[in-house]
């Protein structure tokens, strides 16, 4: 498709804006190009900080602004590619989209196929399930989305990185350049419309429309920022960066600056990249306002081009390791984080382990090597291919569909069958190994699970292939999956969801409320329950205790709603439980030492006066004592250390470390007529908590009881809980 050519002819660059562009040949059969020596430099900069801040996040804190730099970047070239023909009438969108393709698909997907076989070789099966969706989604350009699902998904907020995660922002602008095409061809469209009547030029209509997108989207993007973590990876939240450097190119065709200036401006871009770099840490709202600062540095650098004066950064921006690293920052920021998340498989770590230094200085060689190599034997030979083809006197472009197609089924095809692999297992059932006599006793087989931290116990270690769940089923063990599926509402839903899972013809009425580590102890309460024909009742919200605290705006409603619902129900015992790591109003505890006798106390006194208005209202109040956090005790993702390691020592987790002072039992101690249930003695021993007890995997996701163990507890936990019930009844 083209456009009629306009009635004047484009001004030629001036003479400032030719010294800047050399000549270089890209292979034999390659033409020559125009290559601003300035931009290759922004490019090193960029991708020497967001390596950097990957490896070394403490040294850059801010590094992860050397994205936007890309975009912009990727908005002024792209800008030009396209306007220039379509001011001519020469465009052809099968032309751009071939070049666009040759340019990125083949050493994407060649990284993408390396990752499978990677993560195929030293990635635990239990991250297989996550890796593969991620490695998926990148060769089809939509990871930017996927991970935007993710982010706003509780669960997910606490996962491990994923093997693709950096192809977030590669989809970003695969999706850019599908679009901008169209954007800057209905202006031109729109301009030979309307010539005879307005003589409306090119410029100005491109320049509305990139202006248009540039503040919409950087709107969007403050508000998205304030209100969702998934706002750093759409694609409307970051469309205004690519926009700023289309209107950057529109702006340097019609303005020259004087020398002296230039020099001045590249310096001061130069100093705002690296401040934001050095400043910028994960504490600032991004992408938001904030990137304002390093998107008007990289302008500020484009615009001064190639400095005359001597004092400027020309001299850094010729050096030759500094256009070698622009050249190659495709490839390396492709091979980089791939290497990184699979080094500390490779190296035995425990999952949550810090990679050490020396590791983190392979990874940075290996990659800057494989960075050299794409470059030289698939970047530039595809290049110089491709500008042969396109330039024959019958450019065809099928055969790059073929390869697009092509790459994509390698890549996505062997990870959708080790995804499939995943999701078989996870969908077998594990064994619970609790039985019920007839007379409603619960019992479960010696050194079956919590069994095993019974006095008197001595149970051998169990090979890992007797463990159960297997640590591929443990991942998604969860009451809230299976038998409690969508019990358990998250986000910003405040339905009051109650869940009926014990004898629903019961006289005796017990309920449980709270957030995911109320959930912990339901497949417990359950066997329970169904033993002794008591009614039992769920009410749980992920993030969101019941707590007089305030936390969110929707936790909040529910939290109204729900205490409400409780007191009109008037059970006969309400079971209670939380996450100690958040003491509400405190928020997020990281390390066992942050949750001080005071701030303990704090949190417990907002417990025990919701406690207190149940207590009013007829309820008798029983309080679970959380269980502990092998997150804080420095393993957090346990199923994956189980599948590396077996039931050993290795995944076990120090008790002074994981076990939190935990609130909620606080406010039990201290609340008149409230029973704890402390159940630590299943959970740990001798100073020590174990990853798997009794051939059972404690835990599934962070600090979340897996079902099967939670199920193990209840033959134990039975003689309290129908020790409080029965005392609640007699009042």
């Amino acid at each position: 498709m083209t456009v009629a050519p306009p009635r004047a002819a484009r001004h030629a660059p001036d003479a400032r804006h030719r010294s800047r562009r050399v000549t270089s040949h890209r292979g034999a059969a390659a033409s020559t190009r125009s290559l601003r020596l300035e931009i290759q430099a922004v490019r090193a900069v960029a991708i020497a900080a967001v390596v950097l801040y990957h490896l070394f996040p403490q040294v850059l804190p801010g590094g992860y602004v050397g994205v936007d730099v890309f975009f912009v970047i990727s908005g002024f070239l792209i800008t030009a590619h396209i306007a220039k023909p379509l001011a001519t009438g020469r465009f052809s969108f099968r032309v751009f989209y071939a070049r666009r393709a040759w340019r990125l698909l083949p050493a994407s997907m060649a990284t993408l196929f390396v990752t499978v076989i990677l993560t195929a070789v030293f990635v635990p099966r239990t991250l297989w399930k996550d890796f593969t969706e991620q490695i998926i989604a990148s060769a089809l350009y939509v990871e930017n989305w996927a991970l935007a699902g993710n982010s706003v998904d509780y669960s997910a907020l606490a996962s491990d990185s994923s093997i693709v995660q950096h192809f977030w922002s590669l989809s970003t602008e695969e999706q850019f350049y599908a679009v901008w095409p169209l954007v800057l061809w209905l202006c031109a469209f729109l301009r030979y419309r309307r010539r005879r009547r307005s003589g409306v030029s090119l410029a100005p209509a491109i320049a509305i429309a990139l202006g248009a997108v540039f503040v919409l989207s950087l709107a969007s993007s403050i508000w998205e920022t304030a209100h969702s973590p998934a706002s750093y990876f759409l694609t409307t939240t970051r469309a205004w960066e690519f926009a700023a450097g289309g209107l950057l190119w529109l702006g340097l065709q019609r303005v020259r600056i004087p020398p002296p200036l230039a020099a001045t401006m590249s310096w001061a871009g130069l100093a705002l990249m690296l401040t934001t770099a050095l400043r910028f840490d994960a504490s600032t709202p991004f992408p938001s306002w904030t990137a304002i600062v390093p998107i008007t540095g990289v302008a500020l650098v484009i615009a001064g081009g190639m400095p005359e004066p001597r004092w400027g950064p020309a001299f850094l921006y010729r050096l030759r390791s500094v256009q070698w690293l622009g050249d190659v920052s495709y490839s390396l920021y492709l091979w980089h984080w791939p290497l990184l998340i699979v080094m500390p498989f490779v190296i035995g770590l425990t999952a949550g382990e810090a990679t050490p230094l020396w590791a983190k200085g392979i990874v940075l060689v290996v990659a800057l090597a494989l960075a050299h190599a794409s470059r030289r034997l698939i970047e530039q030979p595809v290049i110089a291919f491709s500008t042969e083809r396109m330039r024959a006197p019958r450019p065809r472009h099928r055969g790059i569909l073929v390869l697009a197609i092509a790459g994509m089924l390698v890549v996505a095809l062997p990870a959708a069958g080790m995804y499939g692999s995943v999701v078989r297992e996870q969908s077998a059932s594990a064994v619970t190994g609790v039985t019920t006599a007839s007379d409603g006793t619960l019992s479960s087989p010696a050194c079956y699970g919590a069994a095993a931290m019974q006095p008197g116990a001595d149970c051998p270690q169990v090979s890992p292939d007797d463990i159960a769940p297997s640590p591929v089923q443990a991942a998604t063990d969860d009451f809230a999956d299976h038998a409690g599926s969508g019990c358990q509402i998250a986000g910003d839903d405040t339905t009051v969801k109650a869940c009926e899972v014990g004898d629903p013809d019961g006289t005796v009425r017990v309920a449980i409320v709270g957030d995911s580590h109320a959930a912990n102890y339901v497949p417990a309460l359950e066997l329970i329950a169904k033993a002794k024909h008591w009614s039992l009742t769920t009410y749980l919200h992920s993030g969101c205790p019941m707590t007089r605290a305030l936390i969110t705006a929707s936790c909040d409603t529910w939290k109204a709603d729900t205490l409400d619902r409780l007191k009109q129900e008037r059970y006969d015992v309400v079971f209670v439980a939380a996450l100690s790591r958040t003491p509400w109003p405190h928020g997020l505890v990281r390390h066992a030492d942050e949750l001080t006798p005071a701030i303990r106390d704090d949190a417990a006194a907002a417990y025990a006066t919701t406690w207190v208005r149940l207590q009013q209202a007829g309820s008798s109040v029983v309080a679970l004592r959380d269980n502990p956090d092998p997150g804080i005790g420095g393993v957090s993702d346990v199923p994956s250390c189980v599948e590396q390691h077996g039931d050993g020592s290795a995944c076990d987790v120090s008790e002074a470390d994981a076990l939190l002072d935990d609130p909620v039992a606080q406010a039990a101690r201290t609340t008149p007529g409230v029973t704890l249930i402390d159940s630590t003695a299943m959970f740990c021993a001798d100073g020590t908590c174990p990853a798997v007890i009794g051939g059972v995997v404690v835990y599934r996701q962070v600090q979340h009881v897996t079902q099967t163990y939670a199920r193990s507890m209840a033959p134990f936990l039975e003689p309290e809980v129908t020790a409080a019930v029965e005392a609640a009844r007699a009042r």
